[in-house]
């Protein structure tokens, strides 16, 4: 450490300590004229650093001579209101007004970067600005230290969610990729604030799903916070774009801000229920997935999946790129799909996404009481890990995926074009075994235990939005188990469109045609366009949609095929005594399915037992059941009654 960056230091500390007492104040409670007095000396903190950053990026007596008497005009102008409410024997009530706290945070935020734009001015003598006074790490220890006091001080008496947020935000917001400019170093400080955000994220999951059956303050407070997540992650991704950290430098000044007001302010003042409200449900849904996104296209970046530029990031992506104007316009179209589709499609996102949604689901095996439910989450989560992330994409046999049955995890495009090589082993081979499975065990061999949905619709918090299933006007035309119209509709055209276009790829394969969708094969952009995009949409449109759209509207090909076979196989719900259910005042089974079968407690009074096209075995009608009167079926159940069957009549012969 040189000279220069000890003064630096000395500086940054002092103002650090003037900062925290200035906090301290304000956080015991100080109000009227003292409180503008504390605004002032926080913005006697910009008036001089600021004059500063123009004097050392051009040191001239005239220069100096203009910042004295900047600082000069702050000190004397700003001190003849405070005069003039003194005089007056005024004593403004201004602690609980939310616009007085913010100005004070906003100050001390600014504060923190005019400091750190006089560092920037004295080591390289430019003016620079605000934004560049956040890329360092005097800027960087004193918004911290300023942080950590916010939250100690009184730590106690802070709301018990609020402060969850606070202590999951702060080390979020401690690591910084954009302070040192070293290559190594910002590769391990994303990871790092990535893996720490993700645990944040989970943490403001929890928080509302407790939170869920009333009106809560922590809705509004959390959706703000996941505009700083997303702000962050946003930031890191343009940084691989364009090299400038820019947007990353407003998202923190944002985060610094939103922490200590909140920390002084509390959780808003706005309360509302997420499964009450379609609008906060989407916004909170929606920010987390603007949030992830970005996160997962950062990672890439970062494993070199992605190259950095732009000119690099248009050349990696996975469906490529066109001109926007080609093709009357559709080029814009397709690009954004290409955008789009290139990062949910990584394994980094998958990895990033399934960690958080592993978390949530495993948080829901404690309120589990069926063993089997149980087991089914955990081969759910290790289906995910090894199934859908680490043997295509990871192990040593993911070159060869191709080739081997069931391994083409969604059907047709998963593991590329239609080719002889691959057609029979590959994908044959897939439907063939998927088949024989969804015949002996249902479809939710696939929907409920390999496929990725399960996972994201089963943990905690989104397991309580099939709420929407009843509230949202288009889910409550997905219930019930019957098949109507304009759902057959949807499965007969999806499946025709993937039928023709495997068709047209294996052709193509046989060079017999020459075939391509802005020159990629038929299947592989059905396959993107249908699980790298309209699953999203279809999943950030829960509120409106409901639950499990991919089931109940006939969206996903893969799944429609399991449940066709399902329908006419060994899996079906059975009442252990159907007068329980004839009886039963509650309907609670029904109301709990995800999936919307109300007519399921008519069937079990009926016929005994419940089989639907629609039903993929989630379990939550069996954990529902307040007399635990349902039990699933499948091959096992029925051979189990054909070996006793047996034995009983061998002894009575």
């Amino acid at each position: 450490m040189n000279y220069l960056d000890m003064e630096l230091w000395g500086v940054a500390s002092l103002m650090a300590l003037f900062s925290i007492y200035l906090l301290y104040l304000v956080k015991k409670g100080i109000d009227g004229i003292p409180l503008i007095i504390v605004i002032y000396l926080a913005g006697s903190m910009i008036s001089m650093f600021l004059p500063l950053s123009y004097y050392f990026s051009a040191p001239t007596i005239t220069n100096l001579a203009t910042v004295l008497a900047s600082s000069s005009g702050y000190m004397i102008l700003g001190l003849i209101p405070i005069v003039y409410l003194i005089t007056k024997n005024s004593k403004p009530k201004l602690r609980d007004k939310w616009f007085a706290i913010g100005i004070f945070t906003a100050i001390m935020a600014i504060s923190e970067a005019s400091m750190g734009q006089a560092f920037y001015s004295i080591i390289y003598h430019s003016f620079g600005n605000l934004l560049l006074g956040v890329q360092n790490y005097w800027y960087q220890a004193t918004m911290v230290a300023e942080m950590l006091f916010t939250l100690a001080y009184g730590f106690t008496k802070l709301d018990r969610g609020l402060r969850s947020l606070l202590l999951f935000t702060l080390p979020v917001m401690a690591v910084s990729p954009a302070i040192i400019d070293v290559k190594s170093y910002v590769f391990t400080a994303v990871w790092i604030s990535a893996s720490f955000m993700i645990i944040a994220t989970v943490a403001i999951y929890e928080i509302l799903y407790k939170e869920r059956l009333r009106a809560s303050s922590y809705t509004f407070t959390a959706i703000e916070l996941m505009i700083v997540y997303a702000l962050m992650m946003s930031g890191e991704f343009v940084y691989y774009l364009t090299g400038s950290w820019y947007v990353y430098d407003f998202a923190m000044l944002s985060g610094m801000f939103w922490f200590i007001y909140r920390g002084i302010q509390g959780p808003s003042s706005i309360k509302g229920s997420y499964i009450k409200d379609q609008k906060l449900a989407f916004s909170i849904i929606a920010l987390t997935f603007v949030m992830e996104w970005f996160m997962g296209g950062v990672l890439d970046f970062e494993e070199g999946v992605l190259s950095p530029g732009v000119s690099g990031f248009i050349s990696s992506l996975s469906l490529g790129f066109v001109s926007p104007l080609s093709y009357f316009g559709l080029g814009s179209l397709f690009d954004f799909l290409s955008i789009f589709g290139t990062v949910t499609g990584s394994a980094w996102f998958l990895v990033m996404m399934g960690t958080e949604m592993g978390l949530l689901a495993a948080f829901r095996i404690k309120e589990l009481k069926n063993k089997e439910n149980k087991i089914r989450f955990l081969l759910m989560i290790g289906a995910f890990a090894i199934y859908t992330v680490y043997l295509p994409s990871f192990s040593p046999i993911s070159n060869e995926i191709q080739y081997i049955p069931y391994m083409w995890s969604m059907g047709l495009g998963t593991n590329g074009p239609v080719t002889s090589s691959v057609l029979l082993s590959g994908i044959i081979g897939t439907y063939a075994v998927s088949a024989i499975l969804s015949f002996m065990f249902g479809s939710r061999q696939i929907c409920s235990v390999t496929c990725s949905a399960p996972l994201m619709y089963q943990g905690t918090f989104y397991d309580s939005t099939k709420a929407f299933n009843r509230k949202s006007s288009l889910g409550r035309k997905t219930l019930t188990s019957k098949l109507k119209p304009w759902f057959k509709f949807i499965i007969l055209g999806v499946w025709a469109t993937y039928l023709a276009s495997a068709v047209l790829s294996y052709l193509n394969s046989l060079n017999l045609i020459s075939f391509s969708i802005f020159g990629n094969d038929a299947t592989v952009f059905l396959y993107s366009f249908f699980f790298n995009f309209l699953w999203y949409v279809v999943f950030i449109s829960i509120p409106f949609m409901g639950t499990y759209a991919c089931a109940t509207q006939g969206w996903c090909s893969w799944g429609s095929f399991n449940q066709a076979v399902s329908s006419i196989g060994f899996w079906r719900l059975k009442a252990r005594d159907p007068s329980v259910c004839l009886n039963c005042k509650t309907v609670d089974c029904a109301k709990a399915c995800p999936v919307g079968l109300t007519d399921m407690r008519a069937s079990f009074m009926k016929k005994g037992e419940f089989k639907s096209f629609k039903c993929i075995g989630v379990g939550d009608c069996v954990e529902a059941c307040p007399h635990d009167n349902i039990l699933f079926y499948d091959v096992r159940h029925w051979l189990r009654d054909k070996i006793r069957k047996k034995e009983k009549q061998s002894k009575v012969g």
